[in-house]
C-alpha cells in the first residue's frame, strides 16, 4: 500500500490502537513585562532604609544575579533630596524588588522612586 508507513523493504506498518502521546510543544513565550503595582496593599513601601517595590507578572521575577538591576538604575528622592541605593535584592517568587537606601527614612518624610 503506497499510503502506508513502510520500511525500506516495502513492509507496511501494522495498525495500532490509540496510544498516549507526550506533548512537547513549548508554552507560548512570555511577552508581557512586569508592571509596578502602585495601588492597594502592594504599592511601594519604605520602612527605615528598605524600599520594597512589588510587581505583577504571570511568572516569577528573574533573580539571576547577572540580570539584577544596578543600584544606579533607581532614583530615590526623600523630601526632594537624592537618597542613593546601596543594594538591590530581587524576590523572585514574591515578585518584589527591595532597594536598600543610604539613609533611613523617617515617618514624616515624602519618598518617590523612579
Amino acid at each position: 500500500d503506497a499510503n502506508a508507513i513502510q520500511d525500506a523493504a516495502g513492509n507496511d506498518a501494522a495498525s495500532f490502537a490509540a496510544t498516549a502521546v507526550t506533548n512537547n510543544t513549548p508554552a507560548p513565550a512570555d511577552t508581557t513585562p512586569p508592571q509596578l503595582i502602585i495601588t492597594g496593599d502592594s504599592r511601594p513601601k519604605v520602612t527605615g532604609n528598605q524600599l520594597v517595590l512589588s510587581f505583577s507578572d504571570t511568572g516569577n521575577l528573574d533573580a539571576d544575579a547577572g540580570h539584577k538591576p544596578a543600584n544606579g538604575a533607581f532614583t530615590v528622592l526623600v523630601n526632594g533630596v537624592a537618597n542613593a541605593v546601596t543594594n538591590v535584592t530581587v524576590g523572585a517568587q514574591a515578585k518584589t524588588v527591595t532597594l536598600t537606601l543610604t539613609t533611613a527614612v523617617t515617618s514624616d518624610q515624602t519618598v518617590t522612586v523612579a
